[in-house]
This record gives structure tokens, C-alpha cells and sequence, in this order.
């Protein structure tokens, strides 16, 4: 199962660098690591500026795909099933995925294939640097895998770079120039700075603390959940005045969740000021519970037990 740990980047841009990048038409691209490569650019934006934070959780959807193709977007060929690490789905005879169960390796996602030759694909859950929530390809096997089992082992690292004419979902086999790659297997979060066309680590860095947490809730539900469905659901309300909240959520089991609201990393000026001024209104737990509540009932659950515990 997922543990639901929120990780982040913060990009950085000099202010030259960003006119120039900007005037050229170049995008702000981010990849997932999974199998030891990166072959899909998971998210690619336009709109970014000086400070960027990107962000995202161990969220996963597999799919299988009939090609891999550079420069290309990913084409879902099959239904896409809800994942965490330590799970395995499989695929049948007829081409459909079924339903995860815990098995495999603890530290990867299982395809057990009965279809036939199929490029074995992973999608996961990210924030962009606007703040949007989305589940999008990260990964496809670059050559068809047969009959039999197949492991995805997805890794907790990042690359990005800046690139022309590139979207969201697409398909590359040639390593990206000029990109950093960003490790966070032992870390929740890092920044990096793009300077006269090179990246650096700012000794800014270590003035940020870890975000604070805000609200954990503990839920025991009258049925089972997927994380990935539950975890969408809230962050998607987290917008306006709690658009600098972050949420994540685990699961020992379908039906026992816990939920952990805590600010944004790196929040600075203004906003660091209104998140605060908003944690010190007691209305905000209420809110944020409430928002777990009506997520719940979206996905057709009730709870039997819930304890929600507000602290920083």
C-alpha cells in the first residue's frame, strides 16, 4: 500500500533566465523515475514564473498501452485500476484489469499479464505549479512484455528541464538536455535554482522548515476506499482560501484511512501570512473536517469511527 507521503520540488528561475526561456518557448517540464529511466514527461508548464513548487504523492493507476513511441503522447489502451506499492492487478485474456490486491514486491506494482504482448504503463497523482491536482502517465515500457508477471518499481526522484514544444503525457527514449535530476528517496522536499542556463542548489534552502502539520483525522469507514479516489477528492477542495493546504492520505486497509493536512512547503510573504492568520481560526479545522466528510460521501462510504486531531 501507498504511505502517502507528500513530496515536493521547488524550482527556482533567475529572472534573466525566465525572460529567456519564456521568449523562446520553452516549457517547465518534470518526469517520474520508474524502472531506473524516465520516458514520459509527466507534467510540462507554461505559465511558470520566478518560484515554481511542484508536488506530488505515491498515488498510482496502472494501464497497459499498444506502443511506445518517442515524441508521441501515451495512448491508455486498457481500463486503468488504482495501485499502491506492494499491489498487483491482473490483466486477462480478454484485456481488462482487474481490481488491485496486495501482492508482489513491497517496493513495486505487479502486472500479471494473461492478455498477451502489452507495454505495461503507470500513471500518478501530482499538483502542478498552479496548484491543480491530476493523474497523469509517468511511465510506459518501452518494449511489450508476454505472458507472465512484470514489475513497475517506481522511485521517489524527479527529473527537470526546460524544453520546446512538448506536452504533458509525452512519450521520449533520448535523455533531455540540460536537466537535473532531484532525489528525494531519503527527503520530502528540495530546491534547485536555474542560473545562467545551470542548476545549482541555493543555500537558501536550509532556512525553510518542514511544513507544519495542521489536522490529522483517523477514520475507520464502513467500507472500503481507495486512497487514490479519497485523496483526489479533498485536494480537490483545497482551493481559494485553502488553496496553500496540502493533503495526504494512508491506509493500513480499504476501510481504516488516516488524513493529514499541513501547509504548502516554502510558503513566503503574504501567502506564509494568510495561511497563518487562517490556521489561528478554530472554523478551519471544522472546514477541513468537513471536507473529508463530504468526500466520504462521494464515494458512496460512511464512517464508524472518526477522531480528528488539530495540531502544529
Amino acid at each position: 500500500m501507498t504511505d502517502g507521503q507528500i513530496k515536493s520540488v521547488d524550482i527556482q528561475i533567475a529572472q534573466a533566465d525566465l525572460k529567456t526561456l519564456k521568449d523562446s518557448g520553452y516549457k517547465l517540464c518534470f518526469a517520474k523515475k520508474v524502472n531506473g529511466t524516465y520516458n514520459v514527461v509527466w507534467q510540462s508548464a507554461e505559465k511558470y514564473l520566478h518560484d515554481n513548487t511542484f508536488s506530488w504523492q505515491p498515488l498510482y493507476q496502472l494501464f497497459g498501452s499498444n506502443t511506445f513511441q518517442g515524441n508521441v503522447n501515451v495512448k491508455v489502451a486498457t481500463n486503468e485500476v488504482a495501485v499502491g506499492l506492494g499491489d498487483q492487478a491482473t490483466l486477462d485474456k480478454d484485456g481488462n484489469l482487474g481490481e488491485a490486491s496486495t501482492g508482489g514486491p513491497a517496493t513495486g506494482i505487479t502486472m500479471i499479464n494473461q492478455f498477451g504482448p502489452i507495454h505495461p504503463g503507470l500513471s500518478a497523482y501530482s499538483t502542478d505549479i498552479n496548484g491543480n491536482g491530476s493523474t497523469t502517465p509517468i511511465y510506459v515500457g518501452e518494449s511489450p512484455i508476454v505472458l507472465g508477471n512484470d514489475l513497475l518499481t517506481p522511485v521517489e526522484a524527479v527529473q527537470v528541464w526546460f524544453e520546446q514544444d512538448v506536452a504533458t503525457g509525452t512519450m521520449f527514449s533520448v535523455a533531455r538536455s540540460n536537466a537535473v535530476d532531484i532525489d528525494l528517496t531519503s527527503g520530502n522536499s528540495a530546491v534547485r535554482l536555474y542560473s545562467d542556463g545551470k542548476w545549482s542548489t541555493p543555500k537558501s534552502q536550509a532556512l525553510y522548515a518542514d511544513p507544519a502539520t495542521i489536522l490529522t483525522i483517523i477514520a475507520g469507514l464502513t467500507a472500503a476506499v481507495i486512497v487514490h479516489d479519497l485523496a483526489t477528492k479533498i485536494a480537490s477542495k483545497l482551493s481559494g482560501v485553502y488553496k496553500d493546504i496540502q493533503v495526504s492520505v494512508t491506509a493500513a486497509d480499504g476501510q481504516s484511512v488516516k488524513i493529514v493536512y499541513s501547509e504548502k512547503p516554502r510558503l513566503t510573504g503574504t501567502r506564509q501570512t494568510q495561511t497563518q492568520l487562517l490556521l489561528l481560526n478554530p472554523a478551519t479545522i471544522d472546514q477541513l473536517s468537513e471536507f473529508a466528510l463530504e468526500a466520504f460521501a462521494q464515494l458512496g462510504v460512511g464512517y464508524r469511527t472518526l477522531n480528528a486531531m488539530p495540531g502544529r
